[in-house]
């Protein structure tokens, strides 16, 4: 598989109504953004946005197969876009890094995700 991390937030989590299209997904662990991060609410679906000053979100990380990216896309529709965030540990534990067996502690990484797009 060519894989590329997921972070998400919403309704594509594991106990979420959208899961479904993240078919083969490997769970790599829950997760939460660095600092600068919000959700928004937009009716029964949170937006993700990059907002100086702004706390941290918590979600879960997955390692997708790139060929799920364009149906991702379609899902999402106008309103989102992909694009890159940065993740960091739960308080206190530091960076998780996704290595080959999992997530490690180490250095910060980022993670695909889906924004609200400027409008």
């Amino acid at each position: 598989m060519s894989g590329v991390r997921l972070f998400v937030y919403g309704s594509l989590k594991r106990a979420g109504p959208h899961h479904d299209l993240l078919k083969g997904a490997i769970f790599l662990g829950e997760v939460e953004t660095a600092a600068g991060y919000a959700l928004e609410s937009a009716g029964p679906y949170l937006e993700l946005v990059a907002l100086p000053g702004a706390g941290k979100v918590s979600g879960e990380l997955f390692e997708i197969s790139a060929s799920l990216l364009p149906a991702l896309d379609d899902f999402e529709g106008d309103a989102y876009m992909r694009g890159q965030v940065s993740l960091s540990a739960a308080p206190e534990s530091g960076p998780l890094v996704a290595g080959e067996r999992g997530l490690r502690r180490g250095q910060g990484q980022t993670a695909l995700a889906y924004f609200k797009k400027a409008r």
